[in-house]
């Protein structure tokens, strides 16, 4: 709605890219007051996995962007807030047909976690809060060099069974010059109960943390969408960076 009632147009001020421009576009009369004939999203949500929280209380999650559902592109935010959520139901990973995890998310200010400032191609970022809430009982975990990441069994950590348990997969590729850096590692799932609820890699995992011999060397970021007990991994280090 447009505060005023005499105006038969208006000029926005837009950004493209990296340019600005005006653009003159008329005005509706709905009868309720003057309307624009655009569609203007302000807002995104979603369920993902925290990886890292570090000694700031910086954390890092999904190790991927979040995108616009219908142009693809990378959002850019203003501000975000973190979340808690409950785990309702796993909607279970088929060839050609990518599974989810579907949680309740309640806004109010007592499930505030924290704050998200940043949205990147390797994952989103910010600060945690109320530590407690969501890193009770948590031990430090090193973070594993480059070069001591190699193929073979590894675990990773997720919450689809309702608490964060480790479940077995195995790394089969690391391409330190993949094309795009959250598809660094290929990692198979290989522990007979996450297939058993999940079929593997499933909406919702992005982000959980990926361990091989006790370090952090990465996280969980896309799933193969023709098998999904295969999937891509960030290198933890690529997401560390982001919080120095």
């Amino acid at each position: 709605m447009i505060g005023t009632k005499e105006a038969e147009e208006v000029v926005l001020h837009l950004r493209r890219n990296e340019e600005f421009l005006d653009v003159k576009t008329g005005l509706i009369d709905s009868g309720e007051g003057k309307k624009l004939g655009i569609w203007v999203k302000d807002n995104e949500q979603g369920l993902g996995t925290v990886t890292f929280l570090d000694s700031q209380s910086h954390f890092g999650a999904l190790g991927h962007g979040i995108r616009d559902t219908d142009t693809n592109e990378l959002l850019e935010i203003g501000d975000g807030r973190l979340y808690t959520t409950s785990i309702q139901d796993i909607k279970k990973g088929t060839s050609g047909n990518p599974g989810g995890m579907e949680g309740v998310i309640v806004y109010n200010n007592y499930n505030i976690l924290g704050s998200i400032t940043q949205n990147t191609d390797e994952g989103i970022y910010g600060t945690v809060d109320r530590i407690d809430a969501l890193f009770s009982n948590q031990e430090p975990v090193p973070v594993a060099a480059k070069e001591e990441i190699h193929t073979g069994d590894a675990v990773i950590r997720c919450a689809v069974s309702g608490k964060v348990e480790e479940y077995k997969i195995r790394i089969t590729k690391i391409d330190w010059n993949a094309r795009e850096s959250n598809k660094t590692l290929v990692i198979e799932v290989t522990d007979p109960k996450l297939l058993d609820m999940t079929g593997g890699i499933v909406q919702g995992m992005s982000g959980s943390p990926i361990l091989q011999d006790g370090k952090l060397i990465g996280a969980v970021t896309h799933v193969f969408v023709q098998d999904a007990r295969m999937g891509y991994g960030i290198y933890i280090g690529n997401m560390l960076n982001h919080v120095k």
